[in-house]
């Protein structure tokens, strides 16, 4: 500790050393007396000593308010803000400690600079927030300040309830009731962990982060958030999580579900198109060893050079289909190259049925009546079960039962698109910090970082 160290145990030696420096201090401060200054032998630690100049007859107990008397004194180092290059700078100072003439109660004198459960000043934590809305890591910070890395986070959690807090109150000053929510989750640790965040679709607030993503999980947010905040709530949209689909038709039955519709295009390029795309090129690669294997056994000159001209095509079509994958999912109008997917549609009848539903699936989207909608959606169903491809009749028996949430998107055209967003400065914020181990200062960080004075600030991420 710094009281131990051996250039301010010697009043004599300090008193030389300031004469030598030609260093005077003389100034008072919220109480205290700056008596003297000390360097280090190291010369890079620099400690301004500072005693309290409280009246005792002034003080009270703070649990009776009796008058109270000295019982001794005691010396507090606390870390400031430092005046020189490479050298830190502490101020050392020494408080008064009352025992209640009453009561009996012992208590520490406050000391009114120093920023509340920490051993540094205020304008050291005002310092620590200008860091921290630049967009640098505790660990940075911790590098170039020398603070503590528990000390950094304090502040930072300070900060951020402080704006959370402010938020709240202006919300409920507004008589706030949020109208259209998304749901979603994102992953925050490795091994399949997951959390859960819901969106206010209109002002872009986190109203809520919790961990997992089960019924139990997600049942949280409505103990948490009020019915009476929830009450006005018209739509939610969400992925076709079974937990998100099952909760919000008990707990919100006001409320329409609308399914994601970029959720939907994705499970079927992937499910259904990617699935059909990679059958069609595993029989050009059969065909192609078969006829190598015939190869193999014919002698006949002419009849080798065939086989050999057939297995390079049947090579070149399962290498094209293997990478045709953005050719099928891009949208027609901006591919460069049309007649590349125009060929293979024309080869492939499977691949074409499925652009072909990929297609109308598009259009579904875009419907805006909903009884419209709902029947193109029955018809595309109805049509993707009687088709003779395994995968599209697949996917057309799991998602048929959502086909009202699906139809819904006409009414409200809303999806989890905002809060997928929101979910790229999460990553971003757990890249920064390295990874969080404390899951419930995490869920704040993500509260946030949503603000509106937050996030329209691109280096305000703590």
């Amino acid at each position: 500790m710094l009281h131990n160290c051996s250039y301010h145990t010697n009043k004599k030696e300090v008193e030389s050393m300031l004469l030598y420096d030609d260093i005077k201090v003389e100034f008072k401060s919220q109480g205290f007396l700056a008596t003297h200054m000390g360097l280090s032998p190291n010369e890079d630690k620099l400690v301004l000593f500072m005693e309290s100049t409280q009246n005792t007859a002034e003080v009270r107990c703070p649990l009776c308010s009796s008058p109270v008397h000295m019982h001794g004194n005691v010396q507090i180092t606390i870390k400031d803000i430092p005046l020189f290059i490479k050298i830190k700078q502490y101020l050392s100072c020494f408080c008064h400690r009352y025992i209640c003439s009453k009561c009996g109660h012992t208590f520490t004198e406050d000391i009114p600079f120093i920023y509340p459960g920490t051993r540094i000043t205020n304008r050291a934590a005002n310092w620590i927030r200008g860091f921290l809305n630049n967009k640098l890591s505790i660990r940075a910070i911790q590098n170039l300040t020398g603070i503590h890395w528990d000390t950094i986070r304090k502040v930072q959690k300070d900060l951020m309830e402080v704006a959370l807090l402010e938020r709240e109150q202006e919300k409920q000053a507004s008589g706030y009731k949020p109208r259209y929510l998304a749901v979603d989750e994102f992953a925050i640790h490795k091994g399949h962990s997951y959390a859960t965040c819901v969106m206010d679709l209109e002002t872009g607030d986190v109203l809520w982060v919790g961990k997992g993503r089960s019924i139990n999980d997600f049942t949280k947010f409505f103990e948490d958030i009020s019915p009476d905040t929830l009450s006005d709530v018209i739509a939610v949209a969400m992925d076709m999580n079974a937990s998100y689909n099952i909760l919000v038709e008990k707990r919100l039955p006001q409320a329409q579900i609308v399914y994601d519709r970029y959720h939907m295009q994705a499970q079927f390029g992937k499910e259904v198109l990617g699935v059909v795309r990679l059958e069609e090129a595993k029989k050009h690669k059969t065909a192609a060893n078969d006829i190598l294997a015939d190869f193999n056994e014919e002698t006949d000159k002419d009849k080798r050079a065939e086989l050999k001209s057939k297995a390079r095509d049947e090579k070149k079509k399962y290498s094209k289909l293997k990478k045709s994958r953005w050719t099928l999912l891009k949208n027609r109008k901006k591919l460069s190259d049309t007649e590349c997917l125009d060929n293979i549609l024309i080869e492939h009848k499977s691949l074409a049925v499925c652009y072909a539903m990929k297609e109308e699936m598009c259009r579904l989207f875009e419907l805006t009546d909903f009884n419209e909608a709902l029947t193109g959606w029955r018809n595309w169903f109805e049509a993707a079960k009687q088709s003779d491809i395994p995968a599209l009749k697949h996917f057309a028996e799991q998602k048929e039962k959502r086909i009202l949430g699906l139809a819904a998107h006409a009414v409200f055209p809303i999806s989890t698109g905002k809060l997928e967003g929101f979910n790229n400065k999460i990553k971003v914020a757990k890249r920064i910090g390295y990874g969080y181990r404390d899951d419930g200062f995490f869920f704040m960080l993500v509260r946030y970082l949503a603000l509106p004075g937050v996030r329209g600030e691109t280096h305000r991420i703590p």
